[in-house]
């Protein structure tokens, strides 16, 4: 809570605590969008965001980035409008009864890596072993359970998971062998690559459907502000088509927003999301969130027997390819 307080601190100070409002002299509606992660899984956002397409949709965008569970701490707060992050954190606070739904969803799928020392050849051999995760409740920290589930394990009994903190001190621990395995998202698990560790799974290959990276927003904001939401929208739909159809311009935006600057990583993690992990269209999944929501209820008796449709609208979506906007 102390790092909640200091961010709300700092929000303050830059003066966005208001509500959205027009700009000086500009027909544009400032909006704030909060994101946990430099990873190219926000690469729709990203390529919004420079491409200018939120101004096209007469939107002045800030873009905050508030790491794991924090932001949607903020975002019921009520000091950023959007947040775009993993779909197990809102659920989780809405579960609670917090006023979050989910709007849209750009992956439908688990897109970390398990970075392994060179000696862990199986999944046996993780057994007695140090997982690294960024924080506890994280979707990294979701999607390791899931995985040692399915191998046959207890993430919390033959496994020692620790929090780590971002991805780029996932790499130090490992190559410094505090940890022997991390959950580490792209392009970060290249350069754990390139210092000699491993890759023992893609959990993109693991076959389940779950609401990954997703919109979230409240459902006072839409009733109050659903054009706005509209436009968010339309902005981030273009921004997913611009990041997909120009590779160039998607590497620059990686470069600019994850910090990598090796040109081979930074190829390598576009092509992996514009073609493998990123949906054309972030319509959502119902199925996908379904499975979220069983997850959550594994930890959370509260999420048992929850619907998915009870956290989610899908009106906007449905709305935009009504118009033919998403033709």
């Amino acid at each position: 809570m102390k790092r909640v307080a200091m961010s709300l601190l700092v929000l303050s100070a830059v003066g966005i605590l208001s509500g959205p409002s027009r700009l000086e002299g500009a027909e544009l509606t400032r909006i704030r969008i909060g994101y946990p992660s430099p990873s190219a899984s926000f690469s729709p956002l990203f390529s919004a965001k420079e491409a200018r397409l939120f101004e096209k949709h007469g939107l002045a965008s800030e873009l905050l980035y508030l790491q794991g569970v924090q932001i949607t701490q903020v975002h019921v707060a009520g000091y950023v409008d959007f947040t775009v992050t993993g779909a197990p954190l809102p659920l989780r606070a809405a579960v609670e009864g917090a006023d979050l739904i989910l709007a849209a969803s750009s992956i439908d799928k688990f897109i970390y890596k398990l970075i392994v020392e060179p000696g862990i050849t199986k999944p046996a051999d993780l057994r007695g072993k140090t997982i690294g995760i960024t924080t506890f409740g994280s979707l990294p920290d979701v999607a390791i359970r899931l995985v040692l589930r399915q191998w046959g394990m207890d993430a919390d009994k033959d496994v020692k998971l620790v929090q780590v903190g971002r991805m780029t001190d996932m790499v130090v621990a490992l190559s410094g062998k505090k940890i022997e395995a991390g959950v580490i998202s792209d392009p970060t698990s290249f350069q754990a690559e390139k210092l000699g560790m491993r890759r023992l799974l893609d959990m993109a290959d693991v076959d389940v459907e779950f609401a990954n990276v997703a919109v979230a927003v409240s459902r006072a904001y839409v009733k109050s502000h659903r054009d706005v939401v509209l436009r968010f929208l339309k902005a981030y739909v273009e921004g997913t088509r611009r990041f997909m159809a120009d590779k160039e311009f998607g590497i620059k935006a990686l470069r600019k927003y994850t910090g990598a600057q090796d040109q081979e990583i930074l190829g390598k993690t576009y092509d992996l999301f514009a073609s493998k992990y990123i949906k054309k269209n972030p319509a959502l999944s119902l199925k996908g969130v379904e499975t979220t929501l069983a997850m959550i209820a594994d930890r959370n008796p509260k999420a048992k027997g929850r619907r998915a449709e009870e956290f989610v609208d899908t009106s906007l979506m449905e709305e935009l390819e009504k118009t033919g906007f998403m033709r």
